[in-house]
């Protein structure tokens, strides 16, 4: 009996471990299509699946890709350079350079010229200013002008220096917004004038560094070219020099020396006649003492008076 009852025992114990392992087996292959219950995932409405959005590296590619490009669009870079050219009407290239400029919204900040000598060639030197997009393109119609001898362009890369500034800005201006409320609430008078001469202060920097951001987003703008340009030829002296050529240049000569004379003359009679005068003075003081010391009467020295009587001669007595 005791064997009969192990034995049954055994088979309900088997057969309870069988049920339930079965019963978990069919929890976890539940179909799509049942409700979702505890554990199973969450129904995320209209989210696309990795398969749906594509390959899960491209997204990563064009995620990083879009900082990139936001980056290039917040560099700020200073373009710089000159250009020497050489052509055989100076003049008129610079006056051609001034408008394909002025033609891409520039301007030119300076310009020097120099007319063509008999041992000089003819010159211009003009210092350009165009927008940065527009560099390329004054370039291109610079080339079309004339022969481009050397070309030098560089660029400054100044991100940090603008981002720097325009931090320091805001942070000065939020410092004004703070000291200007600080003004309207202080208590005392002498709270009041610490708070003016603080306030004088952060506003005198902030104008300071709003000069220096409108500086360099200036340069950032607009860029800056040097361009040189030279004559191709020299207009010297033509044909052999005659007796006329000599005589022109002679008396060319002649009339220059003698404007440098008269111009020399001209400088020098102011002191010629103060010098004339103080001579005239010491003549008449020098002839009037002379007079007066002839006028003087002279004492007489080295005369003897001669006693008639004590100079008679002796008579000897015999």
């Amino acid at each position: 009996m005791t064997r009969r009852l192990l034995s049954m025992a055994g088979i309900v114990i088997a057969g309870t471990v069988f049920l339930t392992s079965c019963g978990a087996m069919g929890a976890s292959t539940v179909s799509p299509g049942a409700e979702p219950g505890i554990g199973s995932a969450p129904d995320w409405g209209g989210m696309p699946s990795q398969e749906e959005s594509g390959d899960g590296g491209d997204t990563g590619a064009s995620g990083g890709g879009q900082p990139q490009a936001a980056a290039d669009e917040d560099r700020a870079v200073i373009i710089s350079g000159s250009v020497a050219m050489r052509a055989g009407d100076p003049l008129g290239v610079a006056d051609a350079v001034s408008d394909a400029a002025e033609a891409r919204r520039g301007a030119i900040d300076r310009r020097a010229e120099g007319a063509s000598t008999d041992f000089e060639p003819a010159w211009a030197t003009l210092t350009v200013r165009v927008p940065a997009v527009e560099v390329d393109g004054m370039l291109d119609a610079v080339r079309a002008l004339a022969e481009v001898t050397t070309l030098d362009m560089g660029e400054q890369v100044v991100t940090n220096e603008v981002r720097d500034l325009e931090v320091r800005v805001n942070a000065s201006r939020a410092s004004v917004e703070r000291l200007t409320e600080l003004l309207t609430t202080a208590a005392d008078t002498e709270t009041l004038l610490e708070v003016e001469a603080q306030l004088t202060q952060r506003t005198s920097e902030l104008e300071s560094l709003l000069s220096q951001q409108r500086s360099l987003e200036e340069q950032v703008a607009m860029s800056t070219i040097e361009v040189q340009i030279r004559s191709t030829t020299v207009e010297g002296p033509t044909g052999t020099p005659s007796f006329w050529d000599g005589l022109v240049a002679g008396w060319q000569g002649f009339l220059a020396w003698g404007a440098t004379f008269l111009f020399g003359l001209g400088q020098s009679i102011p002191a010629l006649v103060i010098l004339a005068a103080i001579a005239l003075i010491a003549l008449l003081i020098i002839r009037r003492t002379r007079k007066w010391m002839l006028a003087r009467p002279q004492p007489m020295h080295g005369t003897t008076v001669v006693n008639p009587v004590t100079t008679s001669s002796t008579i000897n007595v015999p």
